[in-house]
């Protein structure tokens, strides 16, 4: 796990910054849905229904990304738990897309500058290399930027939860030693009481002899 400060920034403060980046996402994502119109992004359309599917995912998520950054402020390992396992989702999803993009994404075709031949209009199309480059470094680059993003987020709350467990922990241990503690004097207090009762009764045996007990 992480250490409790990175650098000058807890891990606290590094945690709810990843949950009110996650939340400023989920939100321009529901804003950007459309239920009748095809979004087109780097050359893939996304239909409504699908839009409809992210969107409901992101809305369902707003709430769980504030449960999650209340139990990191509070403590509360549980919150983190269900965090984790929609940023695991957000995981899969932002995986998908990326390599959705890079294999469906813009064909790079451009158009050359058109000649003229004898009167006649001549067009060629020829691939631009460059640009085509250019356009599948920067989805490549996009996706692999959310992808660490997600995973840092992912290690980031891992790291809390594990934080939080080990408090716990050694919080049970601090408040237990003083009740361990009260219990052996209470056993030590009960020998020595039982030893006493013993003695006294082996002293009431000799003074009174047993022939002349009645």
């Amino acid at each position: 796990p992480a250490p409790s400060t990175l650098g000058g920034c807890s891990i606290v403060a590094a945690l709810e910054t990843a949950c009110l980046v996650h939340i400023i996402v989920c939100v321009c994502a529901v804003a950007s849905c459309s239920s009748s119109h095809t979004l087109e992004i780097a050359g893939v359309e996304v239909a409504p229904m699908m839009q409809c599917i992210m969107s409901s995912y992101f809305l369902v998520g707003i709430p769980i990304i504030i449960y999650g950054g209340v139990g990191a402020a509070f403590r509360v390992e549980s919150h983190l738990s269900v965090y984790l396992v929609y940023l695991v989702g957000t995981l899969a999803i932002a995986l998908y897309w990326t390599v959705t993009f890079v294999r469906f994404g813009t064909v790079c075709m451009t158009l050359t500058a058109r000649d003229y031949s004898g009167g006649q209009e001549v067009a060629t199309m020829a691939p631009a290399a460059f640009v085509c480059g250019a356009n599948n470094f920067v989805v490549i680059f996009a996706g692999f930027t959310v992808t660490c993003g997600i995973l840092t987020a992912i290690y980031l709350a891992w790291s809390m939860k594990s934080y939080i467990r080990a408090r716990t922990e050694s919080e049970l241990l601090r408040y237990q030693e003083p009740w361990q503690m009260a219990q052996t004097l209470a056993d030590d207090v009960a020998a020595e009481q039982a030893m006493l009762a013993a003695k006294m009764a082996n002293s009431a045996a000799g003074y009174y002899p047993q022939g002349k007990l009645g």
